[in-house]
This record gives structure tokens, C-alpha cells and sequence, in this order.
């Protein structure tokens, strides 16, 4: 059964519970000096003769049995915090846990499994940072070039850099937002060209918060942006740009940016809890991937997300230079720490993505959430750990959703230190 959509929910700040305690402005300087990248792999030579036929890898291991864990995801299908769920991790490479619990839809049932495709919402801004930073290597821009490199039509495009789009702090604001509730339901059921979404962009009202680098401010916007910059630059739909320069060198094989129609049975419908339903849930519809765009268009699995992260951390994306770049917390013109005051437990962001602190090491992550849809994607780098938790349902009307989501988050990070 579906109800008509309310208000949409934004993509927005990360709105997980965090891990930890409160952090302070201060604590960020730590990361200054921090090196995130784990050492560089030493590779044997290859002493095998010329033309030797090659070697087939070995099988990978086999997956723990942590019951445990198994226990927390499925009390959130039972107590109907979720209709369905994925959760992977992942350690030095090897995938140590991977399973899907729930239903991705629910009339008639389909079960979730690991190869089921949540959209990842936020999540996404991660690769639009990592294919800016591709391009950046390439020699096709710099991050302290103005947008009106790229886009001399778009207002105010000479006072705002690339990297000021890719941490927040261009002023701009966000045109997901819900105060844009019209628009956001056209968008669910549209797909827009480059052309469209830019007007539609354009149109959001009011289009900036303040001057650019004086004060972080979550922007959506930015990041479509930053995604049409890519098309631009590359000459490839951003789609494509990702499944050739990401996705593949990533061995993402179940991630891609879709069409409204994607013909693909494993793809989940979104949810919202709705109790006066006979499931709990009534069926929502996030904003088509076209208008998304960079800010938010990939779907993807757990599994997926945490070899994203294990190929970020081992430079089969990045060189050492970008991912540093990436992971280094951003300042404003003032010289202070661009810091979001609601996340506690991630309150720094580099470009693309959230960091933080957990027991004193570093983390990065970013969350995402949009109309029938929540996930979180987070990476202890010093410990080459990485988990990845998709949900088809957007906790919504659910005060138990985020905590349920931090408890299994957090023995997911417990389980995967101790292996």
C-alpha cells in the first residue's frame, strides 16, 4: 500500500546519531598533523616466467558469524523500524560481513539480499568530490578556480572556488530543501538534462545564505553543480564519467546512477513508517537521480560502498595528493575550521566528506537520507575498517530509527576492530 507524499525530506547534514561524545572545534586540529593514509602495500616481485599463464586470485574467506549482529538487524525488521536492511564490513580488503535483512518492497515481498540497490542519497557527494579531484589530476582545473570557469552565466559563479563548492562554504543554498516542497515532488517523477536542473537551480529561492567562505552551510546545490562541472569537463554524462573513472576501478559492480525506469528487479522502493498500515510503512518517492544529480543521484549495496572505501584508502582511485586533499579538514577565510555545530560526532568536513573522532582515531564518513531512504558509510583508516548500513526507509516518524541505527552501527565497528 502507498499514502501520498508529504513535505519531502531533505538530503541534508548528516542526521545520524554519532559514535562518541561531543567534539569540540579544537579537537580538529589534530588533523592537521594526522596522516589518514594507511602505509603504501609493498608488492612482491613478480618472479614468475615470461608468458606464464596467470594465476587464478584464491577464493576469498568466508564471511563471520556474528550473531550478535544479526540480532540487532533483525529486531529492527521485527519491531518494523525498517522494512529491510543491508549492512557489509569490510577489513584490510576482505569483506568480513555482508547480509540483507527485511523486505526491499513490500507488496507483493521481495527480499532484501546483497545484491539489493538502495539510493545512497548523500553518500553520493563523496564521488562527485572524488571525480572533481580525478579531473583536477588530470590538469582540467584547480580547486582555487572560480565557477565561472565553468559556468560564467551562473550568478555570483566569479567570487566562489571549487573547493568552496566541495566543502560547504560557497554561501550557497540548498535547492533540495523543503521549503522547495512544489519542486521536489515534480522532481520525483521527471528526468531533467543538464540545461533543466541548472534553471531549476536557479529558480530556488533564496539561492545563497551569505558570502562565500565566511561560515559553513550544508548546500545541496553546490554539489549539482559540481556534478555538471564534470559533464562539462569530460564531455561524458556524469553516469558514465563514474561507471568508467569510479565505480569500475572501485569493483563496484552493483552501483550506477539510474534513469527513472531502470528495469532492475533488486532496486528498493523507499518507505516512511506510517502504523495506521497493515505493514507499517507507506511507499515514498525520492527525487529522480537526474535532479539529485551530484548532490546525491548514486544507489548502490553495503558491499559496494566498502570497496569504494577500501580502493579510496589503497589509491586505486586518488594519488596520495587528493585523498589528502579529501580527507583534510577545510578552513574558512578567517582561519578558522569550517565546522558543522549540529554533527557532534563528525563536526569536520573535508571535500566530500565528514571527519571526525572515535576513541582518538580518525574517521571519515558521510551519511545520506532522502524520501524512502537512509545509509551511513564509515571508515577507520589506521585500521583499514569500513561499515556500511543502507536502509529503505527514511526514519521518518520513527523516534526509534537512529538509535536502533547507532546500536547496530556501533557493534558493527566493535565486531570488525576485534577481528
Amino acid at each position: 500500500m502507498t499514502e501520498p507524499t508529504p513535505r519531502a525530506l531533505l538530503m541534508r547534514r548528516d542526521v545520524l546519531t554519532g559514535i562518541g561524545t561531543g567534539l569540540t572545534g579544537g579537537a580538529l586540529t589534530l588533523w592537521a598533523g594526522a596522516t589518514l593514509l594507511p602505509k603504501a602495500a609493498v608488492h612482491a616481485p613478480d618472479l614468475s616466467p615470461p608468458h606464464a599463464e596467470p594465476v587464478a586470485p584464491p577464493p576469498p574467506p568466508p564471511l563471520m558469524n556474528w550473531p550478535s549482529l544479526d540480532a540487532l538487524a533483525g529486531r529492527m525488521i521485527e519491531r518494523h523500524v525498517t522494512p529491510g536492511l543491508s549492512l557489509s564490513v569490510m577489513k584490510a580488503g576482505v569483506m568480513l560481513y555482508s547480509a540483507g535483512f527485511g523486505n526491499a518492497q513490500l507488496a507483493p515481498k521481495h527480499a532484501v539480499d546483497t545484491n539489493t540497490g538502495f539510493r545512497i542519497a548523500s553518500i553520493s557527494k563523496q564521488f562527485t568530490a572524488a571525480a572533481i579531484l580525478l579531473l583536477r589530476e588530470a590538469g582540467k582545473l584547480r580547486l582555487g578556480d572560480p565557477l565561472a570557469r565553468f559556468m560564467p552565466d551562473f550568478p555570483r559563479a566569479d567570487v566562489m572556488t571549487m573547493r568552496e563548492l566541495l566543502s560547504h562554504t560557497s554561501g550557497l543554498d540548498d535547492y533540495l530543501s523543503g521549503r522547495h516542497a512544489e519542486m521536489l515532488t515534480t522532481a520525483q517523477s521527471h528526468d531533467y538534462t543538464q540545461q533543466g536542473l541548472l534553471e531549476a537551480i536557479k529558480g530556488a529561492d533564496p539561492l545563497f545564505r551569505c558570502p562565500p567562505g565566511l561560515k559553513w552551510v550544508y548546500s545541496n546545490t553546490g554539489f549539482a553543480l559540481l556534478g555538471i562541472v564534470v559533464e562539462r569537463l569530460s564531455g561524458l554524462p556524469l553516469a558514465e564519467f563514474c561507471r568508467q573513472r569510479l565505480f569500475g576501478p572501485a569493483g563496484m559492480t552493483r552501483t550506477a546512477i539510474d534513469p527513472l525506469t531502470t528495469g532492475d528487479p533488486d532496486i528498493c522502493e523507499g518507505h516512511r513508517a506510517n502504523r495506521s498500515l497493515r505493514d507499517g510503512f507507506g511507499q515514498v518517492w525520492p527525487v529522480s537521480a537526474s535532479f539529485a544529480g551530484g548532490s546525491g543521484a548514486l544507489r548502490s549495496t553495503s558491499a559496494d560502498l566498502c570497496r569504494w572505501h577500501s580502493a579510496l584508502m589503497t589509491g586505486k582511485i586518488l594519488n596520495t595528493e587528493s585523498l589528502t586533499e579529501m580527507l583534510t579538514p577545510v578552513r574558512l577565510k578567517d582561519g578558522a575550521f569550517a565546522i558543522d555545530r549540529e554533527s557532534t560526532h563528525s563536526p569536520g568536513y573535508g571535500l566530500g566528506m565528514r571527519l571526525g573522532f572515535l576513541d582518538g582515531q580518525p574517521f571519515f564518513t558521510h551519511s545520506g537520507r532522502i524520501n524512502g531512504f537512509t545509509g551511513q558509510l564509515l571508515s577507520l583508516p589506521f585500521e583499514q575498517l569500513t561499515v556500511a548500513a543502507l536502509y529503505n526507509c527514511d526514519g521518518a516518524n520513527d523516534g526509534g530509527f537512529f538509535p536502533s541505527h547507532a546500536a547496530l552501527r556501533e557493534e558493527a565497528v566493535r565486531l570488525g576492530r576485534k577481528a
